[in-house]
């Protein structure tokens, strides 16, 4: 039998639960502000460019992506660390842990930009990706813009510790809203893909800036440390950032780094619509599941089994909802839709919208244990299943890729999440409770609607309209609003 609950705790469930809203809606309204961008600039980039020159935005854009990899582990320590001073109140410690998490940011991104200029002078980057004239030079462009930005994002990291995460989500979707006009514009009058990479990012830039200065985080005066730091502080926390940053690699090799693969297996046109249906898995993979990202900070500062156990259960209903829904609409009319957008019926065969959706859930799942690890504090176990993780996925797309193409990659892509069962077990216990009460019992509510939504989806999936696809999709969203709201009253 469950204990009674405080009013204190309920408060803070109601918070919460509002925190899962904004950020979930957010995130949507964020993919739906990127997808417009894909799904109305990318004929217009191929018209203007060609398919090499949309093949090399693409790669650009999925190098904007794996860039996380200058993270370096230093975000989730630092939003971990922040929590935890706000916790003990140590308003001290607080201001020198966002210091330090942005000094050693800067020195990595300093460095990657070296580094990618010293490829980019020797050739090297040009033969190894089959690049077009001028490629390498976009390439390095987007490692230092993607450096100032990700700088930005680390510098509302205090948001998010103080359980405000859907304020980031708004910044970044403000900007990616804004960037559809502009760099629309700048393609139609002939701008090459360096100015509309440029224009992108400061596009994503420039709300982050007025989000810190609207907020009082520059009234944190981290600048002010910077001159007191040397090399020893960014490596410190470079080190205790490790197990952090090896999940992050991960992310990024079994994700957008399987651009770089398919380029360099097929070329840049290849990658170019390999990059297109990865976005689209992203309903899934990230949108889906982004409610799991404010578990990071809410198990991290729950006080009791309890507390981490109910706060788990609210995000991953969350994530169950989001997910489940959209890997059924890949898998029952994902074909279609892709089809008739993308036209490409010689390109990807029959069975490649189940794919994505099979994709989809197994990144999702895997972005649900990691966070959770994170804030539990078991991070390092988590971040070795989810290296071996990411090196099984990287093996079985490539093996994939050669059996049965992009579909092929997709399917088998994402096979190495078992390597996380085992975490997912301890994340269940570390909550005081079994796996089948944490991860199954709350599904079990859900399968009415999601029966529902799939007879309709099913029953549209046999015409050949598209209109009626649509309503089935609007159909489909009724029921899982009607599941959000059935979550809410019961929390």
């Amino acid at each position: 039998m469950n204990p009674p609950i405080s009013p204190e705790d309920a408060s803070g469930r109601k918070l919460y639960q509002r925190e899962l809203f904004s950020n979930q809606v957010w995130q949507g309204v964020n993919f739906l502000s990127k997808a417009g961008f894909l799904v109305l600039l990318t004929p217009l980039m191929i018209l203007k460019w060609g398919a090499e020159g949309y093949g090399l935005f693409a790669l650009a854009s999925s190098l904007l992506v794996s860039m996380a990899l200058l993270d370096g582990g230093v975000r989730a320590l630092t939003r971990i660390r922040l929590t935890e001073a706000l916790k003990l109140g140590d308003d001290e410690a607080f201001r020198r842990v966002y210091a330090e998490g942005l000094f050693t940011f800067l020195c990595v991104s300093a460095l990657a930009g070296a580094l990618a200029l010293v490829l980019a002078s020797g050739g090297g980057m040009t033969t190894l990706l089959k690049l077009p004239e001028g490629g390498a030079g976009v390439l390095v462009l987007t490692v230092f813009l993607t450096g100032l930005l990700m700088t930005t994002l680390l510098g509302l990291e205090p948001l998010a510790a103080r359980g405000n995460l859907s304020i980031l989500k708004a910044a970044n979707t403000w900007g990616a809203l804004m960037a559809i006009p502009i760099c629309a514009a700048a393609v139609w009058f002939g701008g090459s893909v360096g100015l509309v990479v440029c224009l992108y990012s400061i596009c994503l830039i420039a709300p982050n800036v007025l989000v810190a200065a609207r907020s009082g985080l520059l009234a944190l005066t981290p600048w002010k440390y910077f001159l007191r730091f040397g090399p020893g502080v960014a490596l410190e926390t470079l080190h205790a950032g490790i197990w952090f940053y090896l999940t992050t690699v991960s992310l990024v090799l079994k994700t957008h780094a399987l651009t770089f693969l398919v380029s360099a297996l097929a070329g840049p046109a290849e990658a170019g619509v390999f990059y297109v249906l990865l976005r689209l898995s992203e309903v899934v993979g990230n949108v889906g599941a982004t409610a799991s990202e404010t578990s990071l900070a809410a198990l991290a500062g729950a006080r009791s089994d309890a507390e981490r156990a109910e706060n788990f259960r609210q995000s991953w209903q969350y994530v169950a909802v989001f997910c489940l829904h959209g890997a059924m609409v890949f898998a029952l009319l994902g074909d279609q839709l892709i089809h008739f957008w993308l036209a490409a019926a010689k390109i990807l065969p029959l069975g490649a919208g189940a794919a994505l959706g099979v994709f989809g859930l197994t990144g999702a799942f895997s972005r649900v244990v990691i966070n959770a690890a994170m804030g539990l504090n078991v991070v390092k176990g988590a971040a070795i299943a989810s290296l071996a993780e990411a090196v099984t996925d990287i093996i079985l797309a490539a093996i994939g890729y050669r059996v049965a193409g992009l579909p092929g990659l997709f399917l088998a892509g994402g096979a190495g999440v078992v390597f996380l069962f085992p975490t997912a077990a301890r994340i269940a216990r570390l909550c005081g409770q079994q796996v089948r009460t944490v991860y199954l019992s709350p599904l079990g509510p859900l399968v009415p609607g999601l029966a529902v939504a799939g007879a309709i989806q099913f029953a549209a999936g046999w015409s050949s309209h598209w209109g009626v696809w649509l309503l089935a999709l609007a159909g489909s969203g009724l029921v899982a609003v009607w599941q959000l709201r059935k979550i809410h009253a019961r929390g």
